[in-house]
């Protein structure tokens, strides 16, 4: 585990430069967000499965669906159904 660690650090010292580098093209307004007029929750994480993600998104459906429209898009990674939710 420590050869791995070892091996891998200059690659997490990259993605820290990338990341900084990013977040300061934010700052000084060289990117920029985009804004919408509805409201918007995004779920997910660079974690592998099994951190809850489809839960919680399936909680949050059934939560708002009285009070909103919902859309919920999913990338789903090697995903077998085509179900799509109109709520």
């Amino acid at each position: 585990m420590q050869l791995l660690r070892k091996l891998l650090f200059p690659f997490s010292l990259i993605y820290a430069l990338v990341v900084y580098l990013r977040n300061f093209l934010f700052d000084i307004s060289v990117l920029s967000s985009q804004k919408f007029d509805v409201p918007i929750v995004c779920i997910g994480n660079l974690s592998v499965g099994g951190t809850g993600k489809t839960p919680m998104t399936e909680f949050l459906i059934e939560l708002l669906k009285p009070h909103y429209k919902i859309a919920v898009l999913s990338r789903g990674y090697k995903r077998k159904s085509s179900r799509i939710f109109n709520g």
